[in-house]
């Protein structure tokens, strides 16, 4: 008992023995019910012993039970005796005791011999009032039942060596962590400005409108802290809370937000423990989503098996657009039942696929009654809706009042003496960032064994330098739990004990486990369990990245490259390490070669399922390591792996035909010529691209021949075809139309439909022999054979049809209509660019939709409504130049000046025509140039023109369409020639 020689010196002493005998009364209580026996009882203390036959982890938590328990008796005693200055404290040891035998019938009132007697008065003397404190191996037997404060290394009396003091809180059922480390427990501290800007937000989501409240400060602000009290202001009023955490270093990783809000990120049941399509289904309807549309997308974009796989014919921009609608859906569905509070935290480490939806959530957010919470350290790359209206709360650090207040509340009780003296220095070097405060005062609680703390900081002490050397301190003093913390920086955000295990192979299992407790315990890391399995956290980001920095080079590329070793070998030891944070620790190992591999296959699977902009980054950091490895064979290897899977990205993203996109090619050809001619045809992809990117048709046309003689001893059956039809969409563009077909009967040879199923997605996005079907179509109607063409337009139609692929489908409908175009078959064209328009609805074609605008005005131009029919005209050809997808521009050039010839605005078509004159000559799109004089011919005609010119448009239209021996514009032409009697000399 605390001070119960003042206590007799204040009560009779009848009074006296009278509470003395209560109280012994009590703790006898307490122990005999915890199994304990009294081994002597002195006046107002006693010792009590808790015997082996209990097992050795039953008596010391049986022993922290009993202890608490007379804690508890001891208040109860001093209310009913009306005192409320009556308090204890408690010492507990463990070790091997001797009891002596020469009295054994009366055990209980001997003496003991052994060090834990001695070290538990030790501990109890040192113990502050209300408290108990345990020894190191105490804690340890106890260490999984019940929670600890570490109090510091002791220097204890008769004890050669220091001892590690921990302080018992209670049973771990019973005391929440945060309690448990004084992070949350303390009162809430100023924010005053902050929580009415809170509130003034909940009340515009509770009148029906939703609001974004962006949080922005620095690490340590104290921003999840004012998260909280969002929780807990919106409680009583919200139908649902839904929470997202970014992760560092997921900025690559899609979705990753989204996916580590599933049970552990991935499916307990499923094979390898990926995610399925199921998981999302069963995740969203918890979540009141129950929209199939809506699972399929999101389970496309997570790449779970089982997904409904047509959204991987999508163009990328069609499936952004189809996520973004989903979102809508899946926000409007769990507003159903009332206002939902959506928290999105950290999203500086936010992916670029996240990012685009949190921005679309923001965009349609007024819609909704949302609150929608992000926080975020400075600066993050997101640019929020200029129209939509953002509550913007940026968080500066803890005046001076309220710094005091803070470190008040939160300074260790049994450490108050020397407060007064520190507080001012306390203040200055936290520089008022919670998260400081809170390190430095459990630092003075774990520190020194008097009651003085020297606490240094200079105004040249920056707070985090300081910070890290706080951090360091509190590390050195727990031994081999300081290892444990480093491996655990290194591994990040997420770790389990066999992974921990894999990081330091010398741990034993005990060892691990109780030094993980230690950090627990002492607010380094965070327990959280999932699917039956103990999995750790840091409990504040910035904790990791301090100890991580705090690492030597070499201390950090050791283990980074056992954890590479360790997960390389069993996925599972770490399921939530997707490929491309594994590559990361290959990069950080300094397995260079192994880093780049697998940015490549990351830059794949986020390419499978849309993600461009991560595949872009994972793909070109892959090219940028490429540097770092010594030149020769197996360096090209891999340049040109990243190189083919980077093209399509690149292309798709910034266009065929963009500055970045010709250059990686160029770049992989050089590359690609340097190879063994046996390993070329692998390689073929790159030529294939350096063709597709080809400034204009003659360069291409050039290229295509170099890829020919370039694999001309190539037996590859696919290779040659492809070269074929590199040949044939050139030179049917060149005007050149026996070249074509040759190319196209010879191609088509050796065409098979088992390796089209992946040369479709490989080479252009569409079925070889489609296009080849619909090319010879075309260049047979051009060259007089009508019949011909029919039966290869029919053969086209019937065979894409048959093998069901959506993206040869668009380009057969294209044809289709380029066809009815060329026959002036105008309700033809109509019918079919009826179909095109559905269909690029259904699957979301934003270019073929544009084509069947451009198409369906030209039809509804001649058929019925001039002025209606151009205007369609006009929003199709603008929709394909805002797409970056204007193809044939001389031909729609041509479509736009014949009609502006039908509006009488001669003037205007006779310019728009020389134009795309001069567009064809210098592209190479040679095979309509023959029309294009003949409608300038035409039009300086009905304009009333000078003879001469429209003669010598006509003769040259003539020259060209012989040359070409293309009969169907011959003889268009010379039935023009004939219908306004001009003379022209061949």
């Amino acid at each position: 008992m605390v001070g119960s020689t003042n206590l007799l010196q204040l009560l009779d002493i009848e009074d006296y023995q009278e509470l003395i005998a209560a109280f012994q009364a009590a703790a006898r209580q307490a122990i005999t019910s915890s199994s304990g026996i009294v081994q002597l009882e002195a006046g107002d203390g006693g010792v009590a012993l808790f015997p082996i036959e209990l097992g050795a982890k039953d008596a010391a938590s049986l022993a922290i039970r009993a202890g608490l328990k007379i804690i508890e008796a001891c208040h109860q005693v001093g209310n009913e005796y009306g005192r409320g200055d009556l308090h204890v404290r408690i010492g507990i040891a463990t070790s091997v005791a001797l009891i002596h035998e020469s009295k054994a019938e009366n055990w209980t009132q001997e003496s003991v011999t052994g060090a834990a007697l001695s070290m538990a008065t030790r501990l109890e003397a040192l113990a502050a009032p209300d408290s108990v404190l345990v020894s190191e191996q105490t804690r340890n037997l106890a260490g999984r039942s019940h929670t600890f404060i570490f109090q510091g290394t002791k220097a204890l009396k008769g004890f050669a060596e220091p001892e590690k003091v921990w302080r018992a809180l209670g049973h771990k059922k019973e005391v929440n962590r945060f309690y448990a480390f004084g992070r949350l427990g303390g009162p809430f501290v100023g924010r005053v400005s902050e929580l009415s800007a809170i509130k003034n937000c909940w009340k515009d989501v509770l009148a029906g409108r939703g609001d974004l409240l962006w949080l922005e400060g620095e690490a340590g602000i104290g921003k999840s802290r004012l998260v909280r009290e969002i929780r807990r202001i919106t409680r009583d009023q919200r139908s649902r809370l839904v929470f997202f955490q970014c992760m560092p270093g997921g900025v690559r990783s899609t979705l990753h937000p989204l996916l580590h809000s599933f049970p552990d990120g991935f499916s307990e049941n499923a094979v390898q423990q990926r995610l399925s399509a199921s998981d999302v289904a069963t995740l969203f309807a918890r979540q009141g989503i129950d929209d199939p549309e809506v699972v399929d997308v999101f389970a496309y974009l997570l790449g779970a098996t089982g997904r409904n796989e047509s959204l991987s014919a999508k163009d990328p921009l069609a499936v952004r657009d189809k996520a973004r609608q989903a979102l809508s859906k899946a926000l409007e569905a769990m507003c159903r039942e009332g206002p939902i509070v959506l928290i999105v935290e950290d999203i500086h480490w936010i992916d670029p696929t996240s990012r685009d939806l949190l921005v679309e959530a923001a965009r349609v957010l007024g819609q909704f009654p949302i609150l929608l919470v992000v926080t975020s350290r400075p600066a993050p790359q997101v640019e929020w809706p200029e129209e939509w209206k953002l509550t913007h709360i940026s968080m500066i650090p803890l005046d001076a009042e309220e710094t005091r207040m803070a470190i008040e509340a939160r300074w260790p009780q049994h450490r108050m003496a020397i407060l007064p003296e520190l507080l001012e220095v306390t203040g200055r070097i936290s520089g008022g960032i919670p998260l400081f405060i809170e390190e430095i005062c459990q630092w003075a609680s774990e520190n020194a064994g008097t009651d003085t703390i020297k606490l240094s900081g200079s105004a040249s002490s920056t707070h985090v330098s300081v910070f890290e050397g706080i951090l360091d301190a509190r590390l050195y003093q727990f031994g081999s739990a300081r290892e444990l913390a480093r491996a655990a920086a290194v591994a990040g955000s997420r770790f389990t004990p066999a992974l921990l295990r894999a990081l330091l192979p010398d741990f034993g299992k005990k060892a691990l486990a109780l030094a993980a407790d230690t950090l627990c315990e002492t607010g380094f890391l965070t327990r959280v369990r999932s699917h039956g399995t103990i999995a750790y956290s840091f409990r504040h980001a910035l904790i990791q990245e301090t100890i991580y920095d705090a690492l030597l080079r070499k201390q950090r590329q050791g283990l980074h490259r056992r954890l590479f070793a360790a997960v390389r070998q069993d996925r599972q030891i770490a399921p939530w390490v997707d490929t491309g944070l594994l590559a990361e620790h290959a990069e950080r190992a300094g397995l260079i070669e192994n880093a780049v591999a697998l940015f490549i296959d990351a830059g794949k699977e986020n390419a499978s399922r849309s993600a461009m902009v991560e595949a872009r980054h994972h793909l070109e950091h892959a090219l940028a390591l490429c540097e770092r490895l010594a030149p020769g064979t197996e360096t090209e290897v891999l340049q040109l792996s990243a190189l083919v899977a980077l093209g399509p990205v690149l292309t798709g993203m910034v266009g065929q035909n963009s500055p970045p996109a010709r250059k990686l090619y160029e770049d992989g050809v050089a590359i690609a010529r340097r190879q063994p001619r046996e390993n070329q045809p692998r390689w073929f992809p790159i030529y294939w691209g350096w063709w597709l990117t080809g400034s204009d048709f003659l360069v291409m046309h050039d290229r295509a021949l170099q890829v020919q003689v370039m694999l001309s001893g190539v037996d590859d059956p696919e290779i040659k075809l492809q070269v074929k039809h590199c040949i044939w969409a050139i030179d049917f563009n060149l005007g050149r139309h026996k070249e074509t077909q040759h190319a196209i009967t010879t191609g088509l040879a050796l065409y098979d439909e088992r390796s089209a199923e992946t040369a479709r997605t490989l080479f252009g996005g569409h079925d070889a022999k489609v296009c080849a079907l619909g090319q010879l179509a075309l260049s047979l109607w051009i060259t007089g054979e009508t019949q011909q063409s029919d039966e290869a337009l029919a053969d086209m139609v019937g065979f894409v049809d048959r093998i069901s692929h959506v993206a040869s489908k668009a380009h057969s409908l294209d044809t289709e209509a380029v066809s009815a175009f060329y026959r002036n078959d105008y309700d033809h064209l109509a019918a079919v660019t009826k179909r095109m328009g559905e269909f690029a609805e259904t699957h979301e074609m934003q270019s073929l939709f544009g084509l069947s605008l451009l198409f369906s005005g030209w039809a509804e131009a001649h058929l019925h409504n001039l002025a209606a029919g151009h205007d369609t005209f006009r929003q199709g050809l603008a929709l394909l130049r805002r797409l970056g997808a204007v193809i044939d521009l001389p031909i729609y050039l041509y479509m736009h000046a014949e009609m502006l010839g039908l509006a009488e605005r001669y003037e205007a078509a006779i310019d728009v025509v020389t134009d795309a004159i001069k567009e064809a000559k210098e592209t190479g799109h040679s095979y309509w140039l023959s029309e294009l004089y003949r409608c300038r011919a035409v039009l300086r005609m009905k304009a009333g023109l000078r003879k001469d010119l429209a003669a010598e448009d006509f003769r040259t239209s003539i020259a060209i369409a012989e040359r070409q021996e293309a009969t169907a514009l011959l003889q268009r032409t010379r039935r023009s020639i004939q219908e306004f009697g001009v003379v022209v000399q061949l």
